[in-house]
C-alpha cells in the first residue's frame, strides 16, 4: 500500500470552473477573485479578504501596512517554514527569532517578552500546523509594549480561538492556498482584515500600487477613469488568477467537509496511538480548534536518531512522512546574522517530531497500515522499554 503524506481533493466543480474562466477571456484580477475574496471573507467573519499570489506575499503586504521597514526587528517563532522569516528579510527589517512551547509548537508571551527590544516594531504569530496560538494572552503583550501583533495563519484557515475563526478579529491574518493547505489554489495567498482603509491600500499593493482596479480599468466606458489611474505608492505584482480563483470557489464549498473528515482521522489516530507510551500525541488547550492541518507527534527520543530511523522506515514501507520541519535559525541565511543563537525547545522539536498521513480522503484501511508500521518500528527502535 502506498499512503501519500496529503492528497488534494478536486473534482468536477474546479475543472467546470477553470473551464468557465477560459472561455470568459478575463483570467486575472477579474469577478472570480473578488468572489473568491468574498467567499473566504465571510466564512472567516472578516470584513475583507484581499486575494494574492501567495502567503509569503499576504506576510509581506501585511508588513508593509505596518510599516515595518529598515531598523525595525519583528518577533517570529524560528520554528516555522521559511516564508515567514523572508518576509521580515524582504522587508527590510531584522527577524528575531523565538523559542516555543513544545506543548503546542506556538510561541507563547514568555518566548516573546527576551526578544523585545527599542527596535521591535511588530509581532509574527504562526498558528503551527493549524493550531491556534494563545491570541488573548498574546495581543496583551503587543497591546503593552505598543507592538503590531500579525497573524500567520497560512496553515490555519477554517481553525478557531474562543469560538471565532482565525482571521475574524481587528488584526491583519495571512492565509496561504499552497497545496499542503485545506483549501488550495495551487498557489496563492490571502490577507484578511476589518479595516477599510488597509483592505483598500492592499489591493492597491498587490496591482503595482495601482490606483484603479483591472476591473474599473477594463470594464468601464469613461475615459475619465482610464485617464485618472495613478500609482501613488511603490506596489508588487501579487496578482492572483481568476483561475486559481476558481478553484479556490469550488475548494470553499469543500471546506466544511475537509474540517469534519481531518477531525475524525485525528481522533482517530489519537484512540490508537494513546497506548504508546515513546510517542507525545497533539495537545488541543481548552477554548481552541483545531483544523488539522498536520498531525504531528514527538519521538520520546533524547536525539533524531531514533525519530529518523522510525521515518526512514516509513518512507522504506511507502508511508510518506516528514521527519522534521524548520529551524529558521539554523539555516545558513539567518545562522549568519546569529552564529550562536541557541533555542532550545525549537531544536528539540527539529529533533523529534513526526508528521503523519492525514487528508479527508484516508481510508481506514489506509489508516491502519500508517499506524500499525509506525508502531513496528517503534517497538524496534525502542526495544519495548530502553531510550
Amino acid at each position: 500500500m502506498k499512503v501519500p503524506l496529503t492528497k488534494i481533493w478536486t473534482g468536477a466543480e474546479e475543472q467546470q470552473g477553470v473551464a468557465d474562466v477560459l472561455g470568459s477571456s478575463w483570467l486575472t484580477q477579474g469577478e472570480k477573485v473578488r468572489k473568491f475574496e468574498q467567499l473566504v471573507a465571510g466564512y472567516t467573519g472578516a470584513a475583507n479578504g484581499v486575494a494574492c499570489s501567495s502567503g509569503t506575499a499576504a506576510l509581506q503586504i501585511a508588513l508593509r501596512l505596518a510599516d515595518v521597514g529598515a531598523g525595525d526587528e519583528v518577533v517570529i517563532p524560528s520554528f516555522t517554514w521559511i516564508a515567514t522569516a523572508n518576509a521580515v528579510a524582504l522587508a527590510g527589517a531584522k527577524p528575531v527569532f523565538a523559542d516555543i512551547d513544545l506543548s503546542t509548537f506556538n510561541i507563547t508571551p514568555e518566548n516573546i517578552r527576551p526578544c523585545l527590544s527599542a527596535k521591535t516594531k511588530a509581532v509574527i504569530v504562526v498558528h503551527q500546523f493549524g493550531l491556534p496560538a494563545d491570541l488573548n494572552s498574546i495581543q496583551r503583550l503587543a497591546t503593552e509594549n505598543g507592538l503590531v501583533l500579525i497573524e500567520d495563519a497560512a496553515c490555519a484557515l477554517g481553525s478557531k480561538y474562543d469560538g471565532q475563526y482565525i482571521g475574524n478579529s481587528e488584526r491583519l491574518a495571512c492565509l496561504s492556498f499552497h497545496p499542503r493547505k485545506l483549501v488550495t489554489t495551487g498557489e496563492g495567498g490571502m490577507l484578511l482584515t476589518n479595516s477599510e482603509e488597509a483592505a483598500e491600500r492592499a489591493r492597491r499593493l498587490v496591482n503595482h500600487g495601482a490606483s484603479v482596479s483591472d476591473v474599473v480599468k477594463h470594464k468601464t466606458n469613461r475615459v475619465q477613469a482610464l485617464l485618472g489611474e495613478s500609482f501613488p505608492e511603490v506596489g508588487y505584482n501579487f496578482r492572483l488568477t481568476d483561475l486559481q480563483a476558481a478553484v479556490g470557489i469550488a475548494q470553499m464549498k469543500r471546506l466544511d467537509a475537509i474540517l469534519d473528515s481531518r477531525a475524525r482521522r485525528a481522533e482517530r489516530y489519537r484512540q490508537k496511538l494513546a497506548h504508546c507510551d515513546f510517542l507525545m500525541l497533539p495537545a488541543t488547550p481548552a477554548g481552541r480548534t483545531h483544523n488539522w492541518q498536520s498531525y504531528v507527534v514527538r519521538l520520546r527520543s533524547r536525539n533524531a536518531e531514533a525519530r529518523n530511523a522510525i521515518a526512514q522506515y516509513l518512507l522504506e514501507q511507502d508511508i510518506a512522512c516528514r521527519p522534521a520541519y524548520m529551524a529558521c535559525h539554523l539555516q545558513p541565511a539567518y545562522r549568519e546574522i546569529y552564529p550562536s543563537l541557541s533555542l532550545p525547545a525549537t531544536e528539540k522539536a527539529l529533533d523529534t517530531v513526526l508528521i503523519l498521513p492525514l487528508y479527508p480522503q484516508m481510508s481506514n484501511e489506509e489508516q491502519d497500515y500508517v499506524i500499525d508500521n509506525l508502531i513496528t518500528a517503534i517497538a524496534a527502535e525502542y526495544a519495548y522499554g530502553t531510550t
